[in-house]
């Protein structure tokens, strides 16, 4: 405790030393966001499904979307640097991006060792963000910087915020206005975003959405339990979705639903529905939100037409359903 509390301490004199203010939120700058999952999170990209291309960026932004979130398997690419190609393929894809008007959440993703090791794995998280941060100094403020995708595993609590506090000064120093997301432990839980620190008025918070899961996560064969096939839409299950939107506090920064999505091989009517009403509860309660995903199995764009999934424009965009 008397460790994270120093750290605390020195970030908020390291805040103040650049002129930001820990007491005031700007407006966060995301409203509609689509993930770009499965592709440069995977091992190498093409693993898990086709590369992005500027045409699938020039859809989204075609479609209303103002921003992408672009999750990175950097610490597959590391061997006391990044990769320079690899970090070359990823400023291209923001490049890309930024080009057709949309910006650009780059999130830390498949760090599974930082879970499993939280303390050896440390300094390896340190030098990743520091890298970029360097890397990214003076780029525009339509890059956001993730810091770590769905901790969870050993790494929680204090530990995990003790991580954040370590390296927010050192982003800060390159990156004064960019602004950053953090997320809480047990895969972004939405039960953690209170105990989150806000050190500065460029922060926002970050949940994942996926309840019920049996639901949402039906038929998928990579998880260790099978959920049989499912459909979703009663007036109660509509109102526990509600009721859990409604337990998120105001806690004086941004609110950002960085995950929800349906697999694809739910009845699309329940996924539409379902996806519906999560997009309307996070916009009712003036939450910025991100589908997860383009593709990865939760698509909204058919490979065979190239245009949407059955239902899924009117759930993210169309009319309201009350």
């Amino acid at each position: 405790m008397v460790t994270f509390v120093r750290i605390a301490m020195a970030v908020m004199m390291t805040i103040s030393a650049l002129g930001l203010s820990a007491g005031r939120s700007d407006a966060f700058p995301v409203a509609t966001c689509v993930n770009l999952g499965n592709a440069l999170d995977a091992p190498r990209e093409g693993d898990w499904g086709p590369p992005i291309t500027f045409e699938d960026l020039v859809w989204i932004a075609n479609q209303g979307f103002d921003t992408v979130r672009l999750p990175v398997r950097f610490s597959g690419h590391w061997d006391g640097r990044i990769d320079p190609q690899f970090l070359r393929r990823v400023d291209e894809v923001i490049a890309q991006a930024r080009s057709v008007g949309l910006q650009v959440i780059l999130d830390l993703h498949h760090f599974d060792g930082l879970m499993a090791d939280p303390v050896g794995q440390a300094p390896v998280f340190h030098a990743i963000w520091t890298e970029l941060a360097q890397h990214y100094a003076g780029h525009d403020n339509g890059l956001v910087f993730e810091l770590l995708n769905e901790p969870r595993g050993a790494l929680g609590g204090e530990r995990l915020h003790a991580l954040y506090a370590a390296i927010i000064p050192e982003i800060r120093r390159h990156n004064p206005e960019r602004w950053i997301i953090l997320g809480g432990g047990n895969s972004n839980d939405l039960n953690e975003l209170a105990a989150l620190p806000i050190p500065d008025g460029r922060i926002a918070l970050t949940f994942h959405y996926y309840e019920p899961y049996v639901f949402t996560h039906q038929q998928a064969e990579w998880i260790d339990i099978w959920f049989p096939a499912s459909g979703w839409g009663t007036a109660e299950d509509v109102a526990a979705v509600r009721a859990d939107f409604d337990r998120i506090p105001d806690l004086g920064a941004p609110i950002f639903l960085g995950e929800f999505g349906v697999y694809e091989r739910a009845d699309p009517v329940s996924r539409m529905h379902w996806t519906r009403v999560v997009r309307e509860a996070a916009e009712a309660r003036g939450i910025a939100w991100c589908h997860w995903a383009y593709r990865a199995g939760f698509d909204i764009v058919d490979a065979r037409t190239g245009d949407w999934t059955e239902g899924m424009r009117d759930a993210l965009f169309g009319p309201t359903d009350r």
